[in-house]
């Protein structure tokens, strides 16, 4: 007799699955830390204006330096890990917060600069400002 699988009931563990899927089919693009365990994505808010990127991002819990932030060319890497905050001895009866190490990764749709990247860690939310390159302007091209 076959047995069914364990009913999930938690959404994040859906979406864990789908990035599961995700990384089996596209690659190192979308590859997890090699850290030997599967990390996971940070949630995200993402905007921009004329000048500038800002990238806010959900990190309770997490240490300044528990962080890891990169910027190559236009792709943006922030890593690091939640580590388990035990205060009480015991079993635990239910844990739905999100440890062990995590990526969020950000292709950027323009070029950047990187020199004037400033990121901040406050309340639990990493906030990054990351400027745009300077444009050397649109050109009208003529057709002949």
């Amino acid at each position: 007799m076959t047995q069914m699988p364990a009913r999930r009931s938690d959404a994040m563990s859906l979406i864990d699955d789908f990035s599961a899927y995700m990384n089996r089919m596209m690659g190192p693009y979308y590859s997890p830390l090699d850290t030997g365990a599967e990390a996971w994505t940070p949630t995200a808010d993402v905007t921009e204006n004329d000048e500038e990127y800002h990238v806010d991002i959900d990190l309770p819990g997490v240490e300044k330096e528990d962080v890891n932030v990169s910027l190559e060319g236009q792709e943006l890497t922030v890593s690091g890990e939640c580590k388990k905050f035990e205060h009480i001895e015991g079993s635990a009866r239910r844990s739905t917060r999100r440890t062990g190490p995590f990526e969020f990764a950000l292709r950027l749709p323009h070029a950047v600069d990187a020199s004037g990247t400033t990121a901040e860690l406050s309340s639990g939310v990493l906030c990054m400002t990351v400027p745009k390159a300077a444009s050397k302007g649109q050109r009208k091209i003529e057709v002949k």
